[in-house]
């Protein structure tokens, strides 16, 4: 495997699964149950399906690595999905990034007059800040896309009070629920991670009438239509 990019795609639901390689449809007739790696046509990889938020996420991520030696099909974890992004942060709906750090956005405590304080501030500790894998050795389409930081939670923004309330505490660009997750877990596993995401909405007042899912997911098959693995 070595100086190959050989990618496990890991999704948290079945519709960011199929939305991003809608050629699986055709040889999957149903729902990919969770952990159940399939691989890609024409060499493109690996995909599977963990579960959505933190928890889940991360412990079907945990169970699935724990079943893989150094030499196992894959070289790299690759996170795939649609994210919030934050007003005011330079995003459009539709932008496909990647998000080389994860912070997590919900731990710590709400005060008497209802303002937010993370578990940092609480406990006098770092920010406990999630990084993704160096870009060496990767495809030339990963190292050019936008590079952005992310907020992980577990309670996602519905209000503008809430978005601006958590830019201000963390700077971050975008917001999921499973990216910090997912670099944990790999980091302990010691291997590589990356993460890509497409905005499908502004993580501000909740209207999901205005959320473009389907766009977004649109956007990441066409960065990926290209992805060759490298030998």
């Amino acid at each position: 495997m070595e100086n190959r990019f050989v990618p496990l795609f890991v999704f948290a639901s079945n519709v960011e699964l199929f939305g991003t390689f809608p050629e699986c449809k055709t040889f999957v007739r149903n729902d990919v149950r969770l952990g159940e790696i399939i691989e890609l046509p024409d060499d493109r990889g690996f995909a599977v399906v963990l579960g959505i938020g933190l928890l889940e996420f991360a412990t079907n991520l945990s169970i699935l690595l724990s079943r893989f030696s150094a030499d196992g099909p894959f070289t790299h974890v690759v996170q795939v999905g649609v994210c919030g992004a934050y007003p005011g942060r330079g995003l459009n709906i539709g932008d496909v990034v990647r998000v080389d750090s994860e912070r997590v956005g919900d731990l710590g405590v709400v005060e008497r007059d209802g303002s937010f304080t993370p578990w940092n501030k609480v406990s006098g500790s770092p920010v406990q800040v999630y990084e993704s894998s160096p870009l060496c050795g990767v495809p030339a389409w990963l190292t050019g896309l936008k590079s952005v930081s992310g907020l992980t939670v577990n309670c996602c923004t519905g209000t503008s009070a809430m978005a601006a309330e958590r830019v201000q505490n963390f700077g971050v660009d975008v917001e999921s629920m499973e990216g910090a997750a997912c670099f944990s877990v790999c980091r302990a596993f010691d291997i590589p991670c990356l993460e890509i995401r497409a905005v499908s909405n502004f993580a501000t007042d909740r209207d999901k009438s205005s959320w473009r899912i389907p766009d977004a997911l649109r956007a990441l098959s066409h960065e990926l239509s290209a992805l060759s693995v490298e030998q």
